[in-house]
């Protein structure tokens, strides 16, 4: 898992990864799906212009919990089972710095700010007896 803010999209319903190409050549995005953990991983191949590119450490302020767990009554399951379909997570401030050089020349220096809303665990439950 990577530090908070680095994410590409956490929360429908937009996406928010976006990429430019500003360079003279293409670039490949190859996609990997780990099922057996989850894991969507993306890999970007390219020619070097020697630019480099660093990230600083994520910083967090603003940390909220997430809302009490939300039951809603299912009359499609069994009575008594509960089932989760939704996870809960807090909700933060998140900010990193973007830098990019080459030769010793800054092209880019950005801070990138994201927020997120806290969200709270929502369970499908079957009717009570």
């Amino acid at each position: 898992s990577s530090d908070p803010g680095l994410d590409a999209t956490v929360f429908d319903p937009t996406a928010d990864l976006k990429i430019k190409n500003d360079t003279p050549a293409y670039i490949l995005i190859q996609t990997q799906v780990e099922t057996q953990n989850s894991r969507l991983v993306i890999a970007l191949y390219g020619t070097s212009d020697g630019r480099r590119a660093t990230i600083s450490k994520a910083r967090v302020w603003d940390q909220v919990p997430p809302p009490p767990d939300l039951y809603q009554e299912d009359p499609t399951l069994p009575p008594g089972q509960i089932k989760q379909i939704d996870w809960k997570a807090w909700g933060a401030k998140v900010a990193f710095d973007y830098k990019v050089e080459r030769n010793g020349e800054i092209l880019q220096n950005r801070t990138f700010y994201s927020y997120y809303q806290p969200w709270q665990a929502v369970f499908l439950k079957g009717p009570l007896l």
